[in-house]
């Protein structure tokens, strides 16, 4: 890496805050910035970008929330900002919150997952090694295992999103992410529902028995068959353990109607 400080420019247009995101950006892009990187001091990048210590501080914060920089608070070689690469995706929260503001129908986001899970079936198919098969065996043992709607849920999630990196694009999981935990609440109703009503029982166990399903034709490698399993099966739980999310696609991402 070069010299940080080398690396930006005084701030000309733009609010001073969304042009500093600009250079950081760009020289995240162009490799002058790494994960691990450390951010010069607030009161340095003051200086290099000519402007208050409040704006850099907005951009600070603003990179924090995007989880692009880790900020780590008092004085030391500690202290400061580190360039950073969460494994949760901060595009989760924002997909669901203007999910929520959009009012954005359920069914729309359904109909979002099940063409992603198709390609991430088929390239997990076309890809995917003994080990990556092992490991959803694995997770269905727990789900056949687990009695708990929470729980059961974020078994559920862990399948679907080893799917995602099983398929190898690096922007699946992202997305997949997202869209799990724009309707995670939703489905964790639903779930609660069929408790309360008696029926959860059976149908944990042929969502069980469903994503043993999903297994076999990722296993023997047919990508037709993977992408038309995965399609039936988000299908299937929509239409019969979540009925309301497709009724006229009326329910939103937050739940009102």
């Amino acid at each position: 890496m070069t010299d940080t400080a080398d690396s930006f420019e005084p701030v000309k247009r733009r609010r001073a805050f969304e042009e500093i995101l600009l250079q950081i950006e760009d020289a995240i892009l162009e490799g002058r910035l790494s994960v691990g990187d450390r951010l010069p001091p607030e009161r340095e990048l003051a200086e290099i970008f000519q402007v208050s210590r409040a704006s850099v501080r907005e951009a600070l914060r603003v990179l924090e929330a995007l989880g692009v920089v880790t900020v780590r608070q008092g004085t030391g070689s500690d202290a400061g900002s580190i360039v950073s690469a969460h494994d949760d995706s901060p595009l989760s929260g924002l997909v669901r919150l203007h999910a929520s503001l959009r009012r954005v129908p359920v069914l729309d986001l359904v109909e979002v997952r099940e063409a992603l899970e198709m390609l991430t079936a088929r390239k997990a198919a076309e890809r995917a090694g003994p080990d990556e098969v092992s490991e959803l065996r694995r997770i269905v043992d727990e789900m056949r295992a687990c009695k708990e709607p929470e729980g059961f849920l974020t078994l559920d999630t862990e399948f679907h999103m080893t799917v995602a990196k099983m398929s190898s694009n690096a922007v699946a999981p992202l997305i997949m992410g997202a869209l799990r935990d724009a309707i995670a609440r939703q489905m964790l109703d639903a779930f609660k529902t069929l408790e309360r009503s008696g029926t959860w029982e059976a149908e944990r166990a042929a969502l069980v028995l469903g994503h043993e399903g999903l297994i076999e034709p990722i296993e023997r490698k047919d990508p037709d068959a993977a992408s038309r399993a995965f399609t039936d099966h988000v299908q299937t739980f929509y239409e019969h353990v979540y009925p309301e999310a497709v009724a006229l696609g009326q329910p939103t991402a937050d739940g009102a109607g």
